[in-house]
Order: C-alpha cells, then structure tokens, then sequence
C-alpha cells in the first residue's frame, strides 16, 4: 500500500513536469517565432531600400546576408552561405584587387572603411556597390566579425555616365522618365526646361512653373540651387536631399543631383538637374533606425543606444552626470507562473513609469530581459537622490492604482563627477548598489504578489 501511494505521487509529480515542459516549450516557439517575424521585417525593410546587410567572421568566412541579395548579385543566401558561392567569386576582375587590399586593411587598421567596386551578378549584370564594413571587437579588442551594408549604385553610376551624353531624342526620353529633369539658366536661374513629371511629383504643371520660373512655387527648390551654388562652382556638380509640401499637403522627400552644362565653346550655359521623389526610401530609413535604437517590447532605446550614449559621454570628456539602475523584481518567478504575456505586460508597466517620472532629456532605456537604466547629464548628488525619491513615489503611486501585476524594482545610483571617470565604472558602481538591494526587496516582493498565489 505504501509503495503504491509512493508510485502515485512521483507519477503525479512526473505528470506536472510534463506539463511545464510543454508550457515551455509553447513559450520557446512562440519566442522563436516572434524573432523570425522581426527577422523577416528587418529583411523587408533592407529589401526596401535595395540594401545587403553582411557580416563576416574574423577569417572572412560568411556569417549571415540579409535584404536584397537576390536582387543585387542574382544569387541566393544560402548560395553565398553554404560557400557554392563565395564573394570574391562575383567580385569584377579589375577590381579584386583593391576589394581583397580593402579587407586587409579592415582587419590591419581596426577602422571602418567605405569603398566601392564592381560584381559580376548570376545574371552576367555589372552592378557598381558601396561597402560600408565596421570591424567589431570584444572587451580585448579583438576582431570578432566585421559587419557592413552594401548598397546597390548601379544607377547612380549610370546616371552620371549618362548626364554626359548629348543624346538627339533627350526630350523623349525626359518625357518618359518618373523623375523631374530641369534646366535652369547659370546666371539668374530662369527655368529653361522641366520634365512632365513635374506636375505628379511637385503637384504643379510645366506651364504653371514657367509661368512662375519656378521662384514662388519651387520656393525650397530655387533656394537650394543658391545655397549648394559655391559648390557648384568649385566642383561643377552638387548633390543633396530636401524636403517639399506638396498641394495637397504631403511632405515629401527628394534627392537632387545638379550639374554645369556647357556649351560648344566649354562655356558654361546653364545648371541641369534631377530630382528624385526618395519618400518611401525615407520612411524606411527612418523606421529601420528606430527599430535599430529602440526596444521592441517597451518602445524605451535600447542597449546598443544606451552604449552609444555612453561612449560618447566618455569622448566629450563630460562630467556630472548621472545613472541610475533598475532591475524589476520576481520577472522569472511571474513569467514562469503567469505566463510571458504577465511578464511582458509588468516590463511595459515598469517602461509606463519610467517615461512618466523622468525628463524628455533623460535618456531611458531597456538593457536587457528586466534590467533598465536612466543616464541624467547635469546631475548634482541632491538631483540624483530627488530623482530616486521621485521614482520610488511614482512606482508606489502605480501600486496603488491596482494594477494587474504590482511593480517592485531594486534600484541602485552612481554619478561621475569628473572627466577621466569612464562610464562603465559608474555603471558597475550604480549595478552594483542595485544588486545590494536586491534582497531587501525579496520580502516586499513577496507580500505583494501573496495575492497572486505565487
């Protein structure tokens, strides 16, 4: 009989286990899942803008592609992953050389490097890139990977080939074209010449624009020509982005690119130009580089701004400036019991009362699973501590509002009061204070959540 009541319970017990492991299981693919979706988003953003984001080991062997690759050099990922492909294999012969000299001094110099050559795509296509490569390193310094964009300026470089050609059916051409191609004249910028297109893009006929010359209408395009006009004379061509209303009220984004023209004598006769409409290139620099400093779950920056900030806190030679951390109390014992929708929604909770207690120049951020800091510039020690008050006056307020998980954050402070002072020391010191409190906050934590039944 007492063998059989042993067998019930430890088959109870393995019927339990059971059951948390599927729960566990569920959470690990719901977590898999949810890093594939914002995988696959980062990669339609990328294919967006027709860029390749790479990285490489500290051998050069290939890490990971993402974005446009198959549009770029007419190959798979998994073609240039599994080695079937390799790089330098579509790399144009003239220019393997330099690309290969390139590579060395990234691995030599521990300097970022931008250059530019050639690829031969799976389609037999010359396609002209841009390599942005950043070497990454540990706490030793040294290399880890090197991670880069490549981007796509084969129509750049094709553009500018044919702005120097005269051709006979030029205005056929210009006629066809989504682009705004003008002319103006060098002296006075009357408006020679606009493309159709003109109209779709600035909302405004050809007709309506030569009446205007362009003056009124065109107010921020004309005043571009002048402001850029140094540097036309210098270099005989500028390049830049602005930013227009069109009638209908929609801001949007162009890229100009303008040149000298000259005439048969090599005199200069006018400026010719092309604008770009670049909107949707914009918004998706812009949602790409928000996604790339924020955190997803909180909406606060992220780690990778945090270090940014600090590293350059640490380069301006700054000081007086303040850091508080904050670890949430109990997030694996309620993700664990109620679930990670009940863990997530106590982070968005603690990320709710962070925005509402500190400054717009406060720089908040989540670092990591429960961990959140607040860096203060200007900060004295009597600043410091009133905004420690102030936090744990707002986090008391939040409690007793009845939320559906009370908060308890441990907390912990430090503030560098001179130049030489490196921000990693002030951040271990502040951690460090945080952790001390830790168990002081156990007893609190529980008390709080024995209504849960945790």
């Amino acid at each position: 009989m007492e063998n059989h009541d042993i067998n019930k319970n430890i088959n109870s017990k393995l019927d339990d286990l059971e059951k948390e492991n599927c729960s566990l299981r569920e959470q690990l693919v719901n977590l898999e899942l949810q890093i594939e979706k914002n995988l696959e988003l980062k990669d339609e953003h990328l294919k967006a803008l027709n860029v390749i984001e790479y990285s490489v080991d500290n051998k050069l062997l290939p890490v990971y592609y993402m974005g446009a690759v198959d549009n770029i050099t007419g190959y798979s990922q998994k073609d240039l992953l599994s080695g079937l492909i390799r790089w330098e294999q579509i790399i144009h012969p003239e220019d393997l050389s330099d690309f290969n000299n390139i590579r060395q001094l990234l691995l030599d110099s521990q300097h970022a490097q931008t250059f530019e050559y050639r690829i031969i795509s799976g389609e037999g296509i010359i396609r002209w890139l841009k390599d942005m490569a950043v070497p990454v390193f540990d706490d030793c310094r040294q290399l880890i990977y090197i991670e880069g964009l490549i981007i796509d300026q084969t129509q750049q470089k094709h553009t500018e080939e044919k702005l120097l050609e005269r051709q006979a059916n030029l205005d056929s051409i210009l006629n066809s074209v989504q682009d705004v191609i003008w002319s103006v004249s060098a002296d006075n910028f009357e408006m020679q010449y606009i493309s159709p297109s003109a109209e779709k893009v600035y909302g405004y006929s050809p007709a309506q624009l030569y009446a205007d010359n362009g003056h009124n209408l065109l107010k921020t395009s004309h005043e571009m020509i002048m402001d850029n006009f140094s540097t036309l004379l210098h270099q005989g061509w500028f390049e830049a982005e602005f930013s227009v209303r069109h009638p209908n009220g929609q801001k949007l984004w162009l890229h100009r690119r303008a040149h000298f023209a000259y005439d048969a004598y090599g005199c200069i006769a006018r400026i010719d130009g092309i604008d770009t409409d670049i909107t949707r290139r914009k918004h998706a620099e812009d949602s790409l580089r928000y996604i790339s400093m924020h955190d997803f779950l909180t909406g606060l920056y992220n780690r990778f701004y945090f270090e940014k900030e600090m590293l350059a806190i640490d380069n301006n030679l700054e000081d007086s400036v303040g850091l508080i951390v904050c670890d949430v109390d109990g997030l694996k014992l309620i993700n664990d019991n109620l679930g990670h929708e009940a863990g997530d929604q106590l982070l968005r909770d603690c990320a709710k009362v962070l925005k509402t207690c500190f400054h717009q120049d406060e720089v908040v951020s989540r670092i990591g699973g429960d961990e959140f800091t607040i860096i203060i510039k200007d900060c004295s020690m009597e600043k410091l501590e009133s905004s420690l008050e102030r936090l744990r006056q707002t986090i008391a307020k939040h409690n007793e509002s009845n939320p559906p998980y009370p908060l308890s954050i441990s907390i912990g402070h430090a503030l560098k009061l001179t130049p030489e002072v490196q921000m990693r020391e002030v951040f271990r010191e502040a951690d460090n204070l945080m952790y001390i409190e830790k168990p002081e906050k156990r007893q609190s934590f529980k008390k709080l959540y024995r209504s849960l039944k945790i």
